[in-house]
Parts: structure tokens; sequence; C-alpha cells
């Protein structure tokens, strides 16, 4: 696999976008990758577990659970990552180089560069609006980690509580992934800055030569 694929992949974005941007979206995203496989060997291995309750019952516990966490941080920031990789991967193979794989039937829409900028600056538009859906339901969800929880009536007994353990740890990793997101929005948002410029000088007819390009991620 060559390195511009790859980088494609990890980034999302295509060869149009300046390479600290692209460098930076991949870095993101391989320490979101870890952080998520760390995660799910450690803090998030059992959930409903990590729920210390004042009643033995365990169907309490798992009702407790879901009352509290209608859909768990780690698999809000697991679909996110999937979602983000998926368009990657849509990404990757519109921009393809040209006779590259099986049906080549977005091909004659891309041979002009102003038609490679415009779906350049679509697809980073896409990827910035995945990223900021998934952090407006972060911080609707999730803006503080509880640390305890209070359980719903039925079936639980009255003023039934349970303590999450690790709430810190899982606080931390929640802001960590959270601030992760923010980062490569903003990447976004200056990747798309750099595609606008470069559709306004393709379209005056004054297109910068070799090496005096602006790049606000260079």
């Amino acid at each position: 696999m060559e390195a511009d694929t790859v980088a494609s992949l990890l980034s999302g974005t295509s060869a149009h976008a300046p390479r600290l941007c692209r460098a930076g979206l991949a870095g993101v995203f391989t320490l979101r990758l870890s952080a998520l496989v760390v995660g799910a060997r450690t803090l998030w291995w059992d959930e409903v577990g990590d729920l210390a309750c004042n009643a033995s019952a365990e169907s309490c516990r798992r009702t407790c659970f879901d009352a509290a966490f209608p859909v768990s941080p780690f698999s809000l920031f697991a679909l996110q990552l999937a979602v983000i990789f998926s368009h990657a991967l849509a990404s990757s193979w519109h921009f393809r180089p040209r006779g590259e794989g099986m049906g080549s039937w977005l091909q004659p829409t891309l041979q002009g560069k102003q038609q490679q900028l415009w779906l350049h600056l679509g697809s980073l538009l896409a990827k910035a609006v995945l990223e900021g859906v998934f952090l407006v339901m972060f911080h609707m969800l999730y803006s503080h980690f509880p640390v305890l929880v209070q359980c719903p009536p039925s079936p639980c007994p009255p003023a039934v509580t349970c303590a999450i353990l690790n709430a810190r740890e899982k606080d931390a990793f929640n802001h960590f992934m959270a601030g992760s997101s923010w980062a490569c929005l903003l990447l976004s948002l200056l990747g798309m800055q750099h595609a606008a410029v470069q559709i306004f000088q393709e379209a005056s007819g004054k297109a910068p030569r070799k090496g005096t390009a602006r790049k606000p991620c260079v």
C-alpha cells in the first residue's frame, strides 16, 4: 500500500490538503484508535460491573446502567471513529489515481483541477460536520462524567444509588477523546480555508506558482 493511500485512510483527506494538515489528522486518528484499544481492555472492559450499588440484585444494576447511560461514552466514541474511518475510506476511493481499481465511474468528473478541489472541499466539510455532530452529542450527554447515579424505583428498591468505579479516569478518557475530536475539527476547518483559497485562485486565473502558495497548516 502506497504512503499516499495510507495518509488518505488515516487523515480522510486528499493530496490537495496541506501536508501538515494531513499529518496532523493522521496522527490524531492514530492516537484516538490507540486510546480506544487501550480503553477497551482497561477502563471500559466491564461497564456494568464497574457499578458498585447498595443493592445486590443484578437486574437492578443493569437497569441503573441503562438509565444512566443510554449510549455509553465508549460506544459513542467507537461509533464516531467507525463513521470517520468510513468517510476516510470513501475519500481515498474517490481520490485514487486514475486507472486504479475497478469501476471508474467517478473518474470523468475528476479530470479538472477545479472539480477535484470542489470535491476535496466537500469531503473536508463532511468530515467537519461528522466531528461536530458527535461533539454536540458528547457535550449534551457527558460533559461531566457522573460519580454517583440514582437508580429508577422499578425494578430497584427505593433510594438505590450506584458509585462508578474509576470515574475520574473515565472522565479524563472522555475529555481526551473529545479534545482529539476538537483538534480534528479545527484541522478540517483550516484545510477547508486552504481549499477555498485554491478554488478562488483557479477560478480567477491567479493560480500561484509552485512554492508561493500560502498554506495555513504548513
